[in-house]
């Protein structure tokens, strides 16, 4: 008898296992395809990793000359931080995107800003609003916004991405930090920086704006 019962216990056991197996079932079968999906997810990942550290060590040892008509300030870059806005910006600079325009907006003891090509037509109703068609994702990092850093300027929708605009730090301002993507530093220069930074302007604007004549890219 005590077999007998046993053995109906042991049945009923069996039962009831096979039971929640399969209720569980359908939650098993969900959570292998997220686990498929992550995996994939993460494989992309790391391959989307080894093209940007392959565009990082291709842009390593790369420095800019910009030449302006108050003197030539050179920068040096940060590929290993932001590498798609420093090819964004080397390869504007190697196809003369940039030569001729204009630092149109400067704030002392804060910010030059040049880098749009609406400035090569002398329309100052739209100076600030140009850039190119297609745009870039930001890449905020931890360099903080000291003077004499290379910074990417953006539109207030963060979403929209970085287009041609930059600007050169006056002084620091680390309230600008990872709301902004450094991608430089002033190596040489500063005092031309200092230069464009005390002309005179009208809400923010040079009343005799420095021009970037061209944007020389060595190694």
């Amino acid at each position: 008898m005590q077999f007998f019962r046993l053995g109906t216990l042991l049945l009923l056991i069996f039962l009831f296992s096979c039971e929640k197996q399969s209720d569980l079932a359908p939650e098993n079968q969900k959570l292998k395809e997220e686990v498929s999906q992550l995996k994939s997810m993460v494989s992309k990942m790391r391959a989307s990793d080894d093209k940007l550290m392959f565009l990082a060590g291709k842009l390593s040892g790369i420095k800019a000359r910009l030449k302006t008509d108050y003197g030539d300030i050179e920068v040096k870059f940060f590929p290993e931080e932001a590498p798609i806005q420093c090819f964004n910006f080397i390869t504007r600079a190697e196809s003369g995107y940039y030569d001729n325009t204009l630092f149109h907006r400067v704030v002392k003891g804060f910010m030059i800003q040049g880098g749009d090509p609406n400035t090569k037509t002398g329309n100052k109703a739209t100076y600030g609003q140009g850039g190119p068609i297609a745009m870039v994702p930001h890449e905020f990092n931890d360099i903080s916004h000291k003077r004499g850093i290379l910074s990417t300027a953006r539109t207030s929708n963060v979403n929209m991405g970085a287009g041609s605009q930059f600007f050169i730090m006056h002084a620091d301002n680390p309230q600008l930090d990872r709301q902004y993507t450094v991608f430089g530093e002033v190596t040489k220069g500063m005092d031309v920086v200092d230069k464009i930074a005390n002309l005179k302007t009208v809400n923010q604007m040079a009343v005799n704006p420095a021009k970037i004549k061209t944007i020389e890219v060595y190694k």
